[in-house]
């Protein structure tokens, strides 16, 4: 038999001490305290313990079994900081340190972080990394695309988020292909998209008539559940049809759109309400109050902004080349208010003489320009300035007048 640290086993009951048991057979043992073994155990009993290293470097055994084994992804919080490292708690006895040449960044206090356990055989410890690229099988992933997958929801990314793959591959969810909002940390069931090398992409709904079978479930059950009407339509917000079906837009018009054509729904023009006698009425026969992009006709159909591409085609060539603005493949058809003003214009006689509105003058002289009156002589600024009298002088000279306080006194 071999024990093994770091994982979770069955051991059979070897021996008793003083202190507690032994477990394990003639060639290997490991000890636990009699107050980790239940009362009444005694020999041909086995005991499902995890096995880790004590203080002395010493092997040791405990009934309180962690969430993850070595090898496996965890998501913890940071229990203590110091200079050398940290430190988390995955559900056993003993913390389990984290060196700082582990870390991918700086860990804080109650922070959670996701790790991997790991086993150092020369020093006889358990430790853990958040190094997960480093740790991660590189081997080609054995997924077709539609197998259901477990997924543990990493680190936010610029198109959505990093996922562990059934705890062995690293992935990519991107952030339209969520269906609600995750956490770090978070297990979620997943389904693959596409495996292309090493690199994996993987969605948390499926595809095809599957994901629009379980559309049409969720959809009958919200329904049932909030008195047969929801305010769901066309015109609702894609983020509030995800947070209450956990259905993108789309998804959820095509399934309200089968809905309907198996009678089970109507679709009114402010949402979706159980048809409770099962077939469609004569008035709804035919009436189709919501519209698909690509089965609307050209004038229902939503504005779309043009490429940048195709405003570069738009614009004249310097070379007269035939695509420019002018040229008469591009050129937009006329509206009828431009028609109508186009064909006043050319029933205009062309011998008709046309008025001038220009303003005449009735004096054949031109007009003088008018001099500025005044009464005060232009001031020059070469002038020397004017000397003061004596009278100026005076008045200066006088005293000035007491100020008063805001209170009226001196």
């Amino acid at each position: 038999m071999q024990i093994r640290p770091g994982y979770i086993q069955t051991l059979p009951y070897y021996d008793a001490t003083e202190r507690g048991f032994l477990l394990g057979d003639d060639n290997e043992t490991v000890f636990i305290t009699k107050y980790e073994a239940p009362k009444d155990f005694n020999e041909g009993d086995s005991l499902e313990v995890f096995v880790f290293y004590n203080e002395d470097k010493e092997r040791e055994a405990t009934t309180k079994l962690p969430e993850i084994q070595v090898g496996q992804v965890g998501c913890f919080r940071v229990r203590g900081v110091n200079d050398i490292g940290a430190f988390v708690n995955i559900g056993t006895r003993r913390d389990i340190f984290i060196p700082k040449r582990e870390q991918l960044e700086p860990l804080e206090v109650d922070r959670m972080t996701l790790i991997i356990l790991c086993e150092d055989t020369e020093n006889e410890r358990l430790f853990a990394t958040t190094k997960l690229n480093r740790m991660m099988q590189k081997d080609t992933p054995p997924y077709q695309r539609g197998d259901e997958v477990q997924l543990m929801i990493a680190e936010k990314i610029e198109i959505g988020r990093r996922v562990i793959v059934d705890g062995k591959y690293l992935g990519a969810l991107f952030r339209q292909e969520m269906t609600d909002r995750v956490r770090l940390g978070e297990k979620v069931k997943g389904y693959v998209r596409r495996v292309e090398g090493k690199d994996i992409t993987v969605s948390m709904q499926r595809e095809g008539m599957e994901l629009l079978e379980d559309a049409k479930v969720k959809l009958m059950a919200y329904l049932e559940m909030n008195g047969g009407y929801a305010r769901l339509n066309d015109d609702t917000d894609p983020e509030e049809i995800k947070l209450r079906l956990k259905l993108s837009k789309k998804t959820f018009k095509k399934a309200a759109g089968m809905l309907f054509k198996e009678g089970k729904v109507l679709l009114t023009k402010f949402g979706v309400k159980i048809n409770k006698s099962g077939e469609i009425p004569k008035e709804w026969e035919g009436k189709r109050t919501w519209v698909d992009e690509d089965d609307a006709p050209e004038s229902k159909k939503p504005y779309k902004k043009h490429h940048e591409d195709d405003e570069e085609d738009r614009k004249p060539s310097r070379s007269g080349d035939s695509r420019g603005r002018d040229s008469k493949e591009n050129k937009r058809p006329f509206s009828d208010r431009e028609a109508r003003n186009n064909d006043r214009k050319s029933s205009y006689p062309k011998d008709r003489e046309r008025k001038d509105y220009s303003k005449k003058s009735y004096s054949d002289k031109p007009r003088e320009p008018r001099e500025a009156k005044s009464d005060y002589p232009k001031k020059s600024y070469s002038e020397k300035p004017r000397e003061r009298k004596s009278e100026d002088r005076e008045n200066t000279d006088s005293k000035p007048k007491k100020q008063l306080t805001f209170k009226g006194k001196k």
